[in-house]
């Protein structure tokens, strides 16, 4: 789990390529932001790199939680 609330962006996504990339194939980052725009963040990024957006959902208003699966 990558619970990055408060850093801003691109942060976020910075921080989970770095735990991604130690990953292998199939495991899943559950990773917690409330950067202004994270959700169109995760969207571009994982549909650019080849991720797998499994989940995503807002926790409280402007703190979201998605679970991204590398493949």
């Amino acid at each position: 789990m990558l619970d990055i609330r408060g850093a801003t962006c691109p942060g976020p996504i910075v921080e989970a390529r770095k735990l991604l990339n130690g990953m292998r194939k199939g495991e899943v980052l559950e990773l917690i932001s409330n950067c202004p725009g994270i959700r169109a963040d995760v969207r571009s990024w994982v549909k650019a790199t080849g991720l797998e957006l499994i989940d995503s959902r807002e926790r409280t208003p402007g703190e979201h939680q998605f679970y991204i699966r590398k493949r």
